[in-house]
């Protein structure tokens, strides 16, 4: 197998990323394999990211940027993000390429990032889902985003196409990067990140839109997604340990229970609704 023949692209979809894109964008033009195609989706920033943007773009015509119209704010909570990505998507669905990648504008990794996670890919026909594992920096550590091994990272997850039109692609709800992995194991595909594949993230996972919001967010999804109460009651407990403490957990609950009192209709169709609490019971089974 010829690494170097493998075709990928990259869909990026960013808002009022001026102070992490060219992280992100350095780290992709520096990439020892790169990507047939970078489309950028600027989601309605009012600052300079699109002008940075236009300045790598330049001479390098496998980049493209694609501006939406400002919406006026920052959609978190209905999965703006995705919904950024799909337009993209739009450009290159029916192109020849293997992998799809989706990469957020605040992400950093070695020049071999890409190439180290698709060769993952070619050691296991059947791993549909994967990414890096996320880390912060912390002074002059990085830190891991702990996550659960077989959950690829959203900021920076690859796709084996196959696997993408199996799944029938991503939900553009909030839940989207939640839902797809385990509608991929449940069809048979094995999803995982990889620790020894390090991507920097600048700006912490639910940071966005501060802390509280992230954590209300976080909560939602957990009831969207159909996540089983138990699992929920103890990714609440764990959250007590974290600042802001009992405060935090709280608000995470509120996020939960105020989709719960509002009857929001939940994303899984009942087949995967059920695999995934199943799944989710085995994993505190284990982790007794």
């Amino acid at each position: 197998m010829d690494i170097k023949s493998i075709k990928y692209v990259i869909i990026s979809p960013v808002r009022n990323e001026e102070k992490n894109i060219e992280y992100t964008i350095k780290s992709v033009i520096s990439q020892t394999l790169k990507p047939t195609k970078w489309i950028i989706v600027d989601d309605g920033s009012t600052d300079t990211t699109a002008d940075i943007i236009k300045k790598y773009a330049i001479n390098r015509d496998w980049i493209s940027l694609i501006r939406l119209p400002d919406r006026g704010y920052y959609d978190l909570m209905e999965g703006g993000e995705i919904k950024a990505f799909y337009k993209g998507y739009e450009t290159i669905k029916d192109e020849g390429y293997e992998f799809l990648a989706k990469l957020d504008g605040d992400i950093s990794f070695d020049k071999y990032y890409f190439e180290d996670l698709l060769k993952e890919f070619y050691k296991d026909n059947k791993l549909g889902i994967a990414s890096g594992l996320c880390y912060i920096e912390n002074g002059n550590k990085l830190i891991p985003e702990k996550t659960y091994r077989k959950h690829p990272r959203g900021p920076a997850r690859v796709y084996r196409r196959s696997c993408w039109d199996d799944i029938g692609g991503v939900k553009d709800k909030l839940t989207w990067d939640a839902i797809d992995a385990y509608k991929a194991r449940m069809l048979g595909w094995n999803t995982a990140n990889f620790e020894n594949i390090k991507a920097t993230h600048h700006v912490k996972t639910w940071k966005k839109g501060g802390l509280i919001h992230g954590l209300v967010r976080a909560g939602r999804l957990q009831y969207l997604m159909g996540t089983h109460y138990l699992f929920f009651a103890t990714k609440v407990t764990k959250r007590i340990f974290f600042k802001p403490y009992i405060f935090g957990a709280g608000v995470m609950l509120y996020g939960y229970l105020r989709s719960y009192i509002m009857n929001e209709q939940r994303v899984p169709e009942p087949e995967l609704l059920n695999y995934i609490r199943k799944e989710q019971l085995k994993r505190l089974w284990l982790s007794r």
